[in-house]
């Protein structure tokens, strides 16, 4: 029997294990996805990469800064210099999955793995995997998107039904590449809703390399949940159609794909840094637990190893 499992390999999980990890705990970190980070996503393509989930991250409390600024002396974070920004725009190098890789870096960690049930075994706990693994650990983190660790834990644990307060919006993300630049058009555009909420020259980022642009364009919540279960032909359709009507006419497009995040933004958190329950040690994590920032997931993730450490140490 490991010491803990966390399940999710986002900043929220990745957080948790790294500093369970470096206070001497075994973990085991369990993801269904085949990369790291969650929507701290990059897409690679053959005409270079997408950061299709979230696009930067900045700090506000100095343990995080102080993170980014050791992620940056690895090589794994740099600023995105953008004129008229309060707040140092901070991306992974060269992609935003890389920011999370010093969080990874020595962990135990089972990709494609996807959880189907927990269940208290003992004083411990039972997790089974869809691919027939089957792991026990003496304590459990879950750091997953509220709705899905509802669906997860509801019967299993009471800290389940706090989650019905929490609230997402959507997003479609259309990725567009372009065999040359867009020479007139804003390398960055801000809208509250519509298609084209957000509209970004990925090339720009630092890191990044190849001929050509690539452009990332995400929907607003509105538009997103309007159009939430579209076909994704449909949705490319629309949103390509959107981006051309804000940009001009399009030198030639040289791949154009899209991705719908159904948990892509917490609308409404719960404002507590982590759920915990000590008796029967599980705990969950997320951006949800304290706003819609990738800080608020690595805060959150913190909490929850804090709480499980204390545990440990009685």
């Amino acid at each position: 029997m490991t010491s803990n499992i966390v399940i999710g390999a986002g900043m929220a999980g990745l957080a948790c294990a790294r500093h369970l990890a470096d206070s001497g705990e075994n973990v085991i970190v369990l993801d269904k996805a085949r990369g790291l980070g969650g929507r701290l996503a990059t897409r690679r393509t053959q005409y270079g990469s997408f950061d299709h989930g979230a696009q930067y991250v900045t700090a506000r409390d100095a343990g995080f800064a102080a993170w980014l600024d050791q992620a940056a002396a690895t090589g794994s974070a740099a600023p995105w210099e953008q004129l008229g920004v309060d707040r140092t725009w901070w991306v992974g190098a060269p992609g935003m999955s890389k920011l999370v890789a010093s969080l990874a870096e020595g962990l135990e960690i089972r990709k494609a793995c996807h959880v189907e049930t927990v269940g208290q075994d003992g004083e411990g706990w039972l997790v089974a995997c869809e691919n027939g693994e089957r792991l026990q650990a003496d304590r459990l983190a879950v750091a997953i998107p509220a709705p899905q660790a509802k669906t997860l834990l509801s019967g299993v644990t009471p800290l389940a039904d706090r989650l019905d307060a929490v609230r997402y919006a959507p997003c479609w993300t259309l990725m567009l590449s372009l065999a040359e630049p867009l020479e007139q058009a804003p390398r960055v555009y801000r809208a509250s809703d519509g298609p084209c909420a957000w509209i970004a020259c990925d090339s720009t980022k630092p890191g990044r390399s190849g001929e050509g642009e690539n452009w990332v364009i995400q929907a607003g919540p509105g538009w997103s949940e309007t159009h939430l279960e579209e076909d994704p032909e449909t949705v490319l359709g629309l949103l390509g159609s959107a981006f051309e009507s804000w940009a001009g006419s399009l030198p030639e497009i040289r791949s154009s794909q899209v991705h719908r995040w159904r948990y892509a933004r917490v609308l409404n958190a719960l404002d507590s840094p982590c759920l915990w329950d000590g008796d029967a040690r599980i705990g969950l994590a997320g951006d949800w637990c304290l706003g819609p920032r990738v800080e608020a997931a690595y805060l959150s993730g913190r909490a929850l190893a804090g709480q499980m450490l204390e545990i440990q140490s009685r």
